[in-house]
Order: structure tokens, then C-alpha cells, then sequence
């Protein structure tokens, strides 16, 4: 059953004199969606740096009983052979089988003959003191180790959003917000206790992974269904400000321990000390209404005004058991799948946001490939977000959402056949480090701009299981970016940048056939899902609506 027009501005009408840009709006954005986004960052990624693998090479013993400097027993002991850039360096998996005498001379057994490490590896230590893989030894015949935790931890970022997406949806956007702090944080500090244990070790990895989007898509989902609508863009900037600051500590705190277990450890605490705050996080009271509980939201409305300095109606509870009566039936995921349009909506968000998120995960794993200073590379690309998040906001506000992402799609598929044609040539390794931060740079537009519209595109009763769905999808596919990445530093660097050229191409075409929702009237119900975009043109032009200069209670900001 459809509901009239103006029974769906009943809501609306109630948060007007509750307060949409008021004092609660303002606090809860800069503690959950600003100062806990960067602290939940650091757990999202933090393992990117420790599972670093340094440079390496066999441990061949006997040097003390020589005057042999470092590099000359390695020349001695250590065959070269030509990396993926076509550079002669020691091996890292193989050693001369000779045997040193007690005065240091080499007998003649077994010559030049390479043999397998025989005493275990050394590894520089230039950056890093210790890392999980030097700790364990995750090298040569164990290096997909190192590979297939990424990927594991994908698969459980991936059926984790899937649950906890749908969670909010069910349960509320409340408990799925700290049960998904607690998940994050204790599962991260146990791996420090597990590495030694490897089966362990990545199933604490699935379950510490699984609850990550979770802890950012709650507090974005209460605060936009508590907000003005034309403040979407800007409550989205907020948590992605928050995520860059979080970026950009992260390699600092790792650059400064030197050794991963204390950098987990950290890294993954103090985002669990937001359950203390569980005062300030009420229940989204549009998600209460939504699900026909009249009782529960007058309470959270009450709060919010307080907080605002409002008031509500006096006929307040009776518009709210008008709404219940009204509730709407949806079948979770099943129900993204209720109408044609709305399916092709997710198909093409969801395919965006696979691309988007695939691009920016294999640049965050590839960092460590590169030359120089680990940490300072993974500073530079976080820095640059934040311009970026800025440009986004201001590109998608002038130019819409829909094409904006296209553009910036094609931009950087362009920029990464570029780097193919050059990242094999000598000489120019800052070129490729530019332009690997400039992708990075683009990638962030390309992100917020998909993260703004699956917030956009969806009405509160199956806003995070349609934001999950794109997710799960990009989580699916971004499973392959370790093995993306593994190809760049086993077979030729030159993969890594081809694949992700041809697949932000065809992105660019996906994007281009989504709806624009910039100064559109936004879905409030399954049934406006269902038909959102349906009459809009594909070169159609933004307009934007005459502002309304009528000022809220308590919104003036």
C-alpha cells in the first residue's frame, strides 16, 4: 500500500520542530562520525603494515669467525637473480651450499650448487624491527601466507557486512554499532597471541575483519536519518575526514613502534572505548518509526529536543501511531529485488562500489612494493585524500553524483595504462610514485561520491542492507586484490596497474547509467525505491531547486 504524500512529511514535520541541524546533530557528528572514524580506521587497515614482508635473504652462519663485511658475505653466499623489474638482486629463497670451516675458509664442497635456505633468513630491518611474517617466518614456501590472510580477511569483511548489514536494519542501528566496536577491537588484539598458530590465527582475522563496516555505516545511517537532507554530502565528508585522519596516524604509530604487536595493540583499543558513550548514541527514531515502535521513538525524539533546546507537538504521539499503522513490509536483502529498477540501481551501484573499493584496497596492499619509506608512501596517498574528499564534495555538488564518478573513473583509468607504459622504466621511479598518489587521490572521489549514494539511493527501511549489498560485492571482488598484488611482485609489476586500468573503464560505463540523486526528491518508501530514476533522462541537466529560507527551531548552523 502506498503512502500519500503527506503522510510521508509527517516525519519530516516532527524533526523539523525537533531540530535537524541543532546541538545533537553537531555533537554526534564530531564524536562518532569525525573523532570515532579515526580511530576505527586504524583497525580497518592497520594490518596492511603488519604484515609487511621486508627485503630478505638466507641466514648463512659464520660470519663472525670472518672480517667479511655484510655485503660481501652476501655476494659470497647469496646467488643473484633478476627481480620483476629486471634488477639482479640477492636471492631471497636460495644459498650456495658450502660449508665454512672454523678459520673461515670455504671448503670446496658443493661449489656454486643453489640450494633451498638451510638456517632460516635474515631480513632488513631498515623499517620495520619485526612484522608478523619476519616473527613467523611467512617467506619463499610460505609466502602465500601472507596473501591469503588479506584474502581471508576479506571473506570475513564480506559475510560480516553482509550479517551486519542487515542487522541494522533489524535490530537497530544501536546495538549493531557497539556489537560491531567490541567485534572490531577484541578480535584485532587477540591476533598479537595467535600468530604463532596459523589456522588460529586467520580465524581470528574472519571474525576481527567481519564487523568493520559496521562501526562506520551505524553512526552515518542514525545521523543522516536525523538530519536535514541537503546535509547528506556533508555528514558523508565528515566520517571520510575522520577515515583520512585515521590513515594518516596509522603509518606514524607504525613508523615510531617498529614492531607489530605493540602497533596492533595501539592501533585497535581505543575505538572500543566508545561503548563508555553509549549514552550519546540513542536509536534512530526514524528506524523506530519505520518499524512501527511509537513508544520508543517519542522517547529518542524527546532526548534529541532536549539536547536541541525544542519541543515537540503536542499531538506528537498520535502522528507517531499514525505511522505505525502504516508500517511497511520488507524482506531484508529480498527486498532490493522487489522491483526492476530498483534492481538495476543496486546492480550498477554495487559494481561501482566493487571497482571503487578494489582500486583503492590493491594501492593500500601495494604500498609496501614500493620504494622508499613505507611509512611515508602510506602517508602521502592517506594525505591526499583529504583534498579529495573536498574536490568530491564540491564536483558532486556542481556537476551530480553520477557524473562526477563516471569522469573520475575514466580519469584514472587512464592514469593507471600510463603508469603501464612507464613503471618499467629506469630512472622515473618518482613519476610512478606521483602518479600511484594521484589514483589515489582520484580513487577517493570515486569512493565518496559511491559511499553518498547507496545513502542517497535507499529509504531508512533497507538503507543498511542496501548499503551492505554494495559492500559485500566489493569486498567479494576486492578478495582478488592481494592475488592482484602478488602478480605485481612475482611476475611483472607492470599487472597490478593493467588489471585495475581495464576495470575503472568499465566502471566509468557503469556509472554513467545510474540515477543522478542530487537535488532529486530522495526515496522515503520501498515503493519510491522501486521506481527512483525511472523517468529521469540520460543526459539530463541539474537543477537546482529554489532554496527554502524558511528556517527550522533549533536548525540555524
Amino acid at each position: 500500500m502506498t503512502v500519500p504524500d503527506e503522510e510521508e512529511a509527517l516525519f519530516d514535520e516532527l524533526m523539523k520542530h525537533v531540530g535537524t541541524r541543532g546541538k545533537f546533530q553537531k555533537r554526534f557528528n564530531l564524536t562518532f562520525n569525525l573523532v570515532f572514524s579515526t580511530l576505527v580506521a586504524m583497525p580497518f587497515l592497520n594490518f596492511v603494515l603488519a604484515m609487511a614482508v621486508p627485503n630478505h635473504w638466507c641466514h648463512v652462519p659464520g660470519r663472525e669467525k670472518t672480517n667479511y663485511t655484510h655485503e660481501r658475505w652476501l655476494e659470497l653466499n647469496i646467488p643473484r637473480e633478476e627481480g620483476n623489474m629486471e634488477v639482479p638482486t640477492f636471492s631471497k629463497c636460495h644459498m650456495y651450499n658450502r660449508t665454512w670451516l672454523d678459520d673461515g675458509l670455504n671448503t670446496t664442497e658443493g661449489g656454486w650448487e643453489k640450494v633451498a635456505c638451510q638456517h632460516g633468513w635474515e631480513y632488513d630491518q631498515t623499517w620495520y624491527r619485526m612484522t608478523a611474517p619476519t616473527q613467523e617466518d611467512w617467506v619463499c614456501d610460505k609466502e602465500l601466507y601472507v596473501t591469503n590472510v588479506f584474502v581471508f580477511g576479506q571473506v570475513g569483511d564480506v559475510v560480516g557486512t553482509f550479517i551486519f548489514g542487515q542487522l541494522g536494519d533489524i535490530i537497530g542501528r544501536r546495538p549493531n554499532f557497539f556489537i560491531s566496536i567490541i567485534v572490531t577491537s577484541i578480535g584485532h588484539c587477540l591476533l598479537v597471541v595467535s600468530a604463532s598458530i596459523y589456522p588460529v590465527f586467520l580465524t581470528i582475522y574472519i571474525l576481527g575483519s567481519s564487523a568493520g563496516a559496521a562501526a562506520f555505516q551505524s553512526p552515518l545511517a542514525l545521523s543522516m536519518e536525523v538530519s536535514d537532507s541537503n546535509q547528506s554530502a556533508h555528514i558523508a565528508m565528515l566520517q571520510c575526514l575522520g577515515w583520512t585522519t585515521g590513515m594518516c596516524i596509522m603509518p606514524m604509530i607504525a613508523w615510531a613502534t617498529g614492531e607489530w604487536r605493540t602497533f596492533i595493540l595501539i592501533t585497535s583499543i581505543p575505538c572500543a572505548l566508545f561503548i563508555f558513550l553509549h549514552r550519546m548514541f540513542p536509536e534512530s527514531p526514524r528506524w523506530l518509526a519505520a518499524m512501527g515502535k511509537p513508544e520508543e521513538c517519542l522517547k529518542v525524539l524527546r532526548y534529541i529536543a532536549s539536547v536541541n533546546g525544542t519541543s515537540l507537538p503536542h499531538d506528537t504521539m498520535s502522528i507517531l501511531k499514525r505511522l505505525a499503522s502504516r508500517k511497511e513490509q520488507v524482506y531484508g536483502i529480498a527486498s532490493l529485488f522487489t522491483g526492476w529498477r530498483l534492481v538495476m540501481n543496486t546492480f550498477f551501484l554495487a559494481t561501482c562500489r566493487t571497482i571503487g573499493v578494489l582500486t583503492y584496497y590493491t594501492l593500500v596492499l601495494n604500498v609496501s612494493n614500493m620504494s622508499g619509506n613505507p611509512f611515508l608512501n602510506f602517508l602521502w596517498q592517506s594525505m591526499v585524500e583529504l583534498p579529495g574528499f573536498v574536490l568530491g564534495r564540491y564536483l558532486g555538488d556542481k556537476l551530480g553524483r553520477r557524473w562526477t564518478q563516471a569522469g573520475v573513473l575514466l580519469v584514472v583509468s587512464v592514469a593507471n595504462f600510463v603508469i603501464v607504459a612507464t613503471v618499467t622504466v629506469p630512472g622515473i621511479e618518482n613519476f610512478t610514485i606521483a602518479a600511484v598518489v594521484f589514483i589515489r587521490f582520484c580513487t577517493t572521489i570515486v569512493n565518496y561520491i559511491g559511499y553518498l549514494q547507496s545513502m542517497e539511493m535507499y529509504p531508512t527501511c533497507i538503507r543498511q542492507t542496501g548499503t551492505a549489498v554494495g559492500n559485500v560485492a566489493a569486498g567479494g571482488l576486492a578478495i582478488i586484490g592481494p592475488y592482484i598484488v602478488y602478480l605485481g611482485t612475482s611476475q611483472d609489476v607492470r599487472y597490478p596497474y593493467a588489471i585495475l586500468g581495464g576495470i575503472t573503464l568499465m566502471g566509468s560505463i557503469m556509472a554513467s547509467f545510474l540515477p543522478e540523486t542530487l537535488y532529486e526528491k530522495l526515496p522515503e518508501t520501498l515503493h519510491e525505491a522501486q521506481q527512483f530514476g525511472r523517468n529521469q533522462r540520460f543526459w539530463s541537466r541539474i537543477h537546482k531547486p529554489v532554496e527554502d529560507k524558511v528556517s527550522q527551531n533549533g536548525v540555524n548552523s
